[in-house]
């Protein structure tokens, strides 16, 4: 295939008919493109640039112009001062609920209750187990119950419904609450261990404090990890490191513990472990010994104080500097003080007390006083019995409320299991019975929540428990 050339314009070497640039003389042949050096070199285009550069100020002018002009609506409103954080809004009740938190508004706390208000009582049954004792959750809306089927569980007040459940080794004679975190699970008889469950873990199973054979008491440290217990048939004393349940330290007394009280001497922590030892099978002393638990080595330089001869349950000053407990043998209240020089001070009371318990700032002492069915109520600035106040059954047990102006009795008895019913509200200055409630049969524990305004009865044979509330 041939192709036809023609002569270049500028140089005259022939060329392909159509090219566009001659490859002699590099001319361009017909119109030049885009790109070319005159393109390149800025002349072609300088309308164009003119163009664009008055147009943009142009716009630059009238942009001005316009947002120079004042807004027909009129001027913007203020802004909203902002409430600093942690201030309420005063325009906001205290309890309205929050828009920003998440699940339902939680219940507002019940007022502090009055210790002479009138006071009434409802029931809700746990199911087929017999309960033996009874704690309070903080939160105070919920409660622990140890059954006779070796178990440990949470049941809700206001509807009963059991929301937790754990078994543990052994059944729980009385359970104690520790850092508000651990229920201590105490058996006194056929048991060496103590099982201690954490109840923000219930799938976990419960730490097991080896203390030795017949458990008798535990009691928290303020460190706020460790814990001092107690036997009776080993009597030794013994020191754990919680949630590893490590022993850390131990001691043997010569009598058995039953009791351990955190108490203040010499203006700092002590422990006060009270026991008692007997003569065939009779009660041949009591005493008191005072150590420091953070001493090292642990218990060395402890003092022993004899206090009578078969002591039960007692309380502790609010400033921890003494004990009160009653003398069942010599039917005697005793008040002993650990804070300096030891101080020991006795009063009469009725036949039989089995427990003790301080109302109103310590000033007076209150003592559950069973074969008389009564209570005595002491003035411990003379330790002088200023009343005697009837039951109508027989004390068991009872609790203060924290402030120590309210004391609940429970009426079961004092044999096991236990047959009576009822409870008793002890308040006022000086202190009266201010109530009498009904409780399902067998009434064998007795505990109040952190903020006093409600309280609750374990019955055993009813598989019940009461809640008191105040109307």
């Amino acid at each position: 295939m041939s192709e036809r050339r023609v002569p270049c314009p500028s140089c005259g070497v022939r060329v392909v008919e159509g090219a566009r640039k001659c490859r002699a003389c590099k001319a361009w042949l017909g119109e030049r493109p885009r790109g070319s050096s005159a393109s390149l070199s800025g002349r072609e285009p300088r309308l164009t640039r003119v163009s664009v550069s008055v147009a943009s100020g142009v716009a630059a002018v009238i942009i001005a112009l316009v947002t120079s002009l004042k807004s027909p609506v009129g001027e913007a409103p203020p802004l909203t001062a902002l409430t600093p954080e942690g201030a309420a809004s005063p325009d906001v009740p205290d309890d309205a609920p929050n828009p920003a938190a998440f699940g339902p508004d939680p219940t507002p706390p019940p007022p502090p209750p009055e210790p002479t208000g009138r006071w009434r009582a409802r029931d809700f049954r746990i199911g087929d187990v017999h309960p033996l004792d009874v704690v309070f959750n903080p939160s105070g809306t919920s409660i622990y119950v140890s059954g006779d089927d070796a178990s440990l569980r949470e049941y809700k007040l206001d509807s009963g419904e059991i929301i937790h459940k754990a078994s543990v080794p052994a059944q729980g004679d009385h359970i104690r609450l520790l850092f508000d975190r651990y229920v201590a699970v105490l058996r006194h008889e056929d048991a060496a261990r103590i099982p201690v469950m954490d109840t923000t873990a219930w799938d976990r199973d419960p730490v097991l404090l080896d203390v030795g054979r017949s458990p008798g008491d535990i009691v928290a440290l303020p460190d706020g990890r460790t814990v001092v217990a107690a036997t009776t048939d080993t009597k030794r004393v013994t020191k754990f490191e919680l949630p590893t349940g490590v022993r850390l330290a131990n001691i043997t007394l010569p009598h058995a513990t039953g009791q351990l009280f955190l108490v203040q001497a010499e203006g700092r922590p002590y422990i006060a472990a009270l026991g008692a030892l007997t003569h065939a099978g009779r009660p041949a002393g009591a005493w008191i010994d005072l150590f420091d638990p953070s001493e090292s080595p642990f218990g060395a330089t402890r003092r022993s104080i004899a206090v009578g001869r078969e002591p039960r349950e007692g309380d502790i000053t609010a400033d921890g500097g003494a004990v009160f407990f009653p003398d069942r043998l010599s039917n005697t209240a005793i008040l002993l003080r650990v804070a300096g020089v030891t101080e020991t001070r006795k009063a009469p009371v009725g036949v039989g007390p089995t427990a003790g318990y301080l109302l109103h700032d310590d000033r007076y002492g209150i003592t559950l006083n069973a074969e008389a069915r009564t209570a005595s109520v002491i003035d411990l600035s003379t330790m002088a019995v200023k009343s005697t106040l009837p039951f109508r059954g027989v004390p068991r047990t009872g609790v203060t409320s924290p402030d120590r102006r309210t004391l609940f009795v429970a009426l079961g008895g004092t044999q096991w299991p236990p047959v009576g019913s009822g409870v008793a509200v002890i308040a006022g200055d000086p202190p009266k019975v201010v109530a009498s409630l009904p409780t399902g049969k067998g009434a064998c524990a007795v505990a109040v929540s952190k903020d006093g305004a409600r309280a609750v009865v374990a019955s055993y044979w009813d598989r019940s428990i009461t809640v008191l509330e105040q109307q």
